[in-house]
C-alpha cells in the first residue's frame, strides 16, 4: 500500500505542478479580449492532449502499441527543449509572444504527461496476485492508496494553479523557471539511467558518469524537495501577503469584499502548506515504509567442478524458488534463482533486473515478488528478458540437473554490490 501511494506521488508531482504553473500563465489570456480565442484554444488542446494521453497509456498496457525505452529518452529530451522554449519566451516581452508561449507549453506538458502517466496508469493492473480478488481487502487498500496519490497530485497542481493565477506574471516566470531546473536535473538523470541499462552497447557514455549514476540518483531524491519547497515558499509569501488587504476601496462593501478577497487567499495558502506537508512526509516516511525490503532467504548448496555448476533437478522440482551465491575470485557474490515453471521446464535467471537492481526477489504464497517495486513475476516468463523479470541466465539441463557456467555469471557480476 505505501509503495503505491509512493510510486504516484514521486511519478506525477513534478508534472502536475508544472502543469498547473502552464495554466496559470495561459489563464492571463482570458483578461485581454483580443488574447480569448487563444484561451479557448489552449484548453481545448489541453483536453485533447490529455485524451491522447490516457488513450496511449490503455493501448500500451494493453500491448496494441510497441513501446520501447527508446521512446522515454526522446520525450524526456523533447520536453527538456519545449520547456527551454516556454523559459525564453516568459522572459522576452513581444506581441506575438502569447500565442508562442501558450504552443511550447501545451508542447512541454504534453512530452511530460506521456512519459509519466502511462506507468502509472498501468500500476492497477499489476495490483492483483495470485491467490487475490478484486474485492479483496488488499487489492481494496492498494487501489485506495493509489487514488490518493492522484487526489494529492491534482489537488496540488490545482491550488499552485490559483495562487499564480493571482500572482503576478513575474512570479509564475520565477516559478517555473525553479521547477524546470528540477525536473530537467531528474529527467538527465533518467535518460543516463535507461542508456545505461538498455542501450550501453549502442550509446556510449562517458565511464565517469556512468560510475556516478548511484550518486547522481541520490541527488535526484535530493532535488526532489527542492520543488515541494520552492512551493511551501510561494505558499508561504502568499499567505503573508494577504495578511493586508490590497485594493482601494469607496464604501464599506467594497471593504468587505477586499477582506473576503484576502481571507480566500489566506486559506488558499493554508491549503497548499498542508497539501506540501503531506507531500513531504510521503517522500520520507512513507518512502521509508515503502522501500522496507524484505529479507532474502538464504542461500543453497550446489556442486561445483570447474567452470561448471551442477544443481540437482530433484533439488529445485518443487515448485518454489531457490536462491543460489557463487563467490567470484574478488569475493563478489553473484546470486542466481531457479524456479520450476512446468513439468521439467525451469526459470533461471540473476537475482537482479535492469530496472531495480540487486534488491533480489522473494516468495510470498506461491509468487515470485520483486524487492523493491513489489511487482509479482509471472513464473512463465522468468528466464525471458523484459520488464521487472529477473535478468536471464543461460543454463541447460544435463544428467538430470542444470548446469550453469560460471563464466556467464562472472559477465553480470557488475549487477552485484557485494
Amino acid at each position: 500500500m505505501a509503495k503505491n501511494l509512493f510510486e504516484v506521488v514521486q511519478s506525477l508531482f513534478i508534472p502536475f505542478l508544472m502543469l498547473g504553473v502552464v495554466c496559470a500563465s495561459a489563464a492571463r489570456f482570458e483578461r485581454e479580449k483580443i488574447f480569448q480565442n487563444l484561451w479557448h484554444w489552449f484548453w481545448k488542446s489541453l483536453i485533447a492532449a490529455a485524451v491522447i494521453v490516457l488513450l496511449v497509456s490503455f493501448l500500451r498496457e494493453k500491448r496494441l502499441i510497441k513501446y520501447n525505452q527508446i521512446n522515454n529518452i526522446r520525450l524526456l529530451s523533447a520536453s527538456i527543449i519545449f520547456g527551454l522554449g516556454y523559459l525564453v519566451l516568459t522572459c522576452l516581452n513581444f506581441i506575438r509572444r502569447p500565442v508562442f508561449l501558450a504552443f511550447s507549453g501545451l508542447l512541454f506538458i504534453t512530452c511530460q504527461l506521456l512519459y509519466t502517466v502511462p506507468p502509472v496508469f498501468a500500476l492497477p493492473f499489476h495490483f492483483l496476485g495470485m491467490y487475490d480478488t478484486y474485492f479483496s481487502t488488499m487489492y481494496l487498500a492498494k487501489c485506495t492508496a493509489y487514488l490518493f496519490g492522484w487526489i494529492l497530485a491534482i489537488l496540488t497542481a490545482w491550488a499552485v494553479f490559483k495562487i499564480l493565477s493571482r500572482s503576478s506574471e513575474k512570479v509564475n516566470s520565477l516559478v517555473f523557471a525553479s521547477l524546470y531546473l528540477v525536473n530537467t536535473f531528474i529527467s538527465f538523470v533518467a535518460i543516463i539511467g535507461i542508456i545505461n541499462s538498455y542501450y550501453r552497447r549502442k550509446i556510449k557514455i562517458p565511464s565517469g558518469l556512468r560510475k556516478s549514476l548511484p550518486e547522481l540518483i541520490t541527488a535526484e531524491n535530493l532535488v526532489f524537495f527542492l520543488a515541494v519547497i520552492v512551493i511551501l515558499v510561494l505558499a508561504l509569501l502568499f499567505f503573508i501577503y494577504y495578511t493586508k488587504i490590497h485594493g482601494e476601496y469607496t464604501n464599506p462593501a467594497e471593504h468587505r469584499k477586499l477582506k473576503a478577497f484576502s481571507r480566500s487567499n489566506r486559506r488558499l495558502a493554508v491549503f497548499t502548506l498542508f497539501l506540501c506537508i503531506l507531500v513531504w512526509l510521503d517522500m520520507t516516511v512513507i518512502k521509508k515504509i515503502a522501500n522496507t525490503v524484505v529479507e532474502l532467504s538464504p542461500s543453497e548448496e550446489f556442486q561445483i567442478e570447474g567452470n561448471e555448476i551442477f544443481i540437482p533437478l530433484e533439488q529445485v522440482s518443487d515448485g518454489h524458488l531457490h536462491r543460489f551465491t557463487w563467490t567470484n575470485d574478488e569475493g563478489k557474490g553473484i546470486r542466481f534463482i531457479i524456479v520450476q515453471k512446468k513439468g521439467t521446464s525451469f526459470g533461471v535467471g540473476f537475482d537482479a533486473c535492469d530496472v531495480c537492481g540487486d534488491v533480489g526477489y522473494y516468495e510470498r504464497k506461491d509468487e515470485v515478488v520483486c524487492n523493491r517495486c513489489d511487482v509479482v513475476m509471472n513464473k512463465s516468463t522468468i528466464g525471458l528478458k523484459g520488464g521487472c523479470n529477473p535478468v536471464p541466465l543461460f543454463s541447460r539441463i544435463e544428467n538430470g540437473g542444470i548446469i550453469i557456467l560460471t563464466d556467464d555469471l562472472q559477465k553480470e557480476a557488475h549487477r552485484f554490490k557485494n
